[in-house]
């Protein structure tokens, strides 16, 4: 796809702007900038300031790629819209530029009035660097600016009169006849002082260039070519909000009449999970692109992007319910703490989003054919492979696709095992599996055992409540001052997920530095007297927990070493062994 930069002048695009000829596709985000930031952009084109470039989309009227929208506060001239050109990146910066010129009548970001923007001209001579030579008012403040007379007696000029070059002409003209009448002496001083400065101000303010990216057109049919304007946008864009498959599909969808936003809307009001985890919006964590990708899936279809956009029209609304039923149901069973679900208690320790998707459409196929118990248990070790396997951390979409396919093949038609149980057994049955260098909760490993550890029935130490009853988060073991008091200090060591478990703040804070042998006496950490009991289900078994009896605090530094690395080990063969189970693996022998 050829990219043709040009300069154009940046009001002159605000113009056809104004006039619908220069439209937003209708997958952009809503005008989100406060006031101070549209007088940012104005006194920086005042003071010729590069303001970034803009990426638009060459289009046929009457036949635009997208559903087209207008810039908020525009005045098209015609109720159909015609658009020349689509903004892909530089929304913000023309719809400020074009609320400043023109002061439509509704609020910005960070008000609840209507605001005007002036220029100070006095400022503009005596102190152009002074961030108050741009000001706004509301309607209750503006204290008679609205009037000729007045703009004319304190030299302020509206900004709407910066439009068009005979807006600001007709205006400089009123002023000087204003000042012949009413102060002669400033009359002669305008006329030797002001008149040109002011006159070249507004000029350059309306011949001010910016520099842009053109793409040519795409015709509506070319879904090759709308996934280039796509990938280009991502590439281009410098606004930090990507252009999602999602916002792609919004707009080409309508034109048969599907609406992607209100399809999402109703997924929020039927399902309260996917409502709560996305807060009801489609672009968090690129919710609506994960429903897609389920959908795709259901369909038979490669979920990658460039076969998303392509999804056909024919059946949409019907498998997008679908897809969000299913969705819905994926993450009942991860959040469900118990023998049957994936213990994700806190939406910070799932193990990632990618693995939804795949896991709705896999949920959804047992359910929909009715396939018994056999595809459940190997659902669950699907799950938990992938979580051990960090296996959805890369090129999600096309491990969606490979599993889809050979779950359906394995399930229906008796064909092999899939691959990832393979995979599982030669990565996780050897003696040298290990899983004590995770010591990040961005790891899906690390994430994985506290989610284990939930779904063993781990409480908190004092509390003994239920885990989805109590704030816990995850903790040390060996505290970390006490470790490092005694000469260790590497990060990784210190942090291992081996040395974490799940207890509360409160909790924590009683035990502070204290030796493991020391707080495993306290009756304040341990009121019920229980230790084993409780200490069991966070896989803290009885060797474990003789090692900690030995280690007091007044222990020399090699021998708590010493005792540390037999912790370490004792503890991570109880995880290891139970992260095998759940992955339906045999140790090696």
């Amino acid at each position: 796809m050829e990219i043709i930069p040009d300069k154009r002048k940046l009001v002159s695009l605000v113009e056809q702007a104004n006039e619908g000829k220069l439209c937003l596709p209708d997958f952009q985000r809503d005008f989100v900038w406060p006031r101070h930031e549209v007088a940012d952009l104005l006194r920086s084109i005042l003071r010729r300031y590069f303001v970034g470039s803009l990426l638009l989309l060459r289009c046929d009227p009457a036949k635009p790629p997208f559903a087209c929208i207008p810039l908020r506060g525009s005045n098209p001239l015609y109720t159909e819209l015609r658009p020349e050109l689509l903004i892909l990146d530089g929304q913000q910066r023309l719809t400020a530029l074009l609320y400043a010129l023109t002061a439509p009548d509704f609020p910005l970001k960070d008000t609840s009035q209507r605001r005007w923007f002036f220029l100070d001209l006095n400022l503009l001579i005596e102190d152009p660097d002074s961030d108050e030579i741009i000001f706004d008012r509301s309607k209750r403040e503006l204290d008679d600016l609205d009037r000729a007379e007045i703009q004319f007696s304190r030299r302020v000029l509206p900004c709407t009169r910066l439009m068009r070059s005979l807006d600001f002409l007709e205006w400089r003209d009123g002023l000087d006849d204003w000042l012949r009448e009413n102060e002669p002496a400033n009359h002669q001083r305008f006329r030797k002082e002001w008149r040109d400065p002011w006159t070249k101000a507004a000029t350059d303010f309306q011949t001010f260039e910016v520099p842009l990216v053109e793409l040519p057109r795409v015709e509506e049919t070319d879904s090759k070519g709308l996934g280039r304007v796509c990938a280009i946008f991502e590439k281009l864009n410098s606004t930090g909000v990507d252009l999602s498959v999602y916002d792609l599909l919004t707009a080409r969808l309508y034109r048969w009449g599907i609406k992607l936003h209100d399809l999402w809307d109703r997924t929020c009001e039927e399902h309260r999970r996917i409502a709560e985890w996305s807060g009801k919006k489609a672009e968090t964590n690129k919710f609506g692109v994960l429903i897609l990708r389920a959908l795709a899936l259901l369909r038979g279809l490669d979920p990658k992007p460039r076969f998303l956009i392509e999804l056909k029209p024919d059946g949409f609304e019907r498998d997008w319910k679908h897809a969000a039923a299913a969705m819905e149901r994926a993450f009942e069973l991860v959040t469900l703490v118990g023998p049957d679900g994936f213990g994700v208690f806190d939406r910070k320790w799932l193990p990632g989003f990618g693995l939804l998707p795949i896991l709705a459409a896999l949920r959804s196929l047992i359910d929909d054919r009715k396939l018994g118990e056999e595809p459940r248990n190997d659902l669950r070790r699907w799950y938990w492979s992938n979580v051990f396997l960090e296996r959805y951390s890369s090129a999600v979409e096309s491990k969606s696709r490979k599993d889809y396919s050979e779950f359906l093949e394995y399930w229906t038609e008796g064909q092999s095992e899939p691959a990832v149980f393979k995979e599982a057994h030669i990565r996780i049955s050897p003696k040298s599996y290990s899983v004590r260098d995770s010591a990040s909760q961005a790891s899906a490993i690390y994430r994985g055992v506290f989610c284990i550890l939930a779904i063993n029935g781990a409480r908190d130490w004092r509390r003994e409540e239920n885990i989805q009853l109590q704030e816990l988060q995850d903790h040390h073991i060996f505290p970390q001052a006490y470790l490092q008091h005694h000469g260790i200090s590497k990060g990784t060591l210190i942090n291992s997920l081996v040395n974490r478990t799940l207890i509360s703040d409160e909790t924590n804070n009683k035990i502070k530095a204290k030796a493991p042998a020391e707080y495993l006496s306290s009756q304040v950490i341990f009121p019920s007297g229980a230790r084993e009991t409780i200490l069991a289900p966070h896989y803290l078994q009885s060797d474990a927990i003789s090692i900690m009896n030995k280690a007091a605090g007044n222990l020399p530094d090699q021998e708590v070493s010493a005792l540390y690395e037999k912790f370490l080990g004792a503890r991570e063969a109880a995880i290891v062994t139970e992260i095998r189970k759940a992955c339906g693996v045999l140790p090696a022998e």
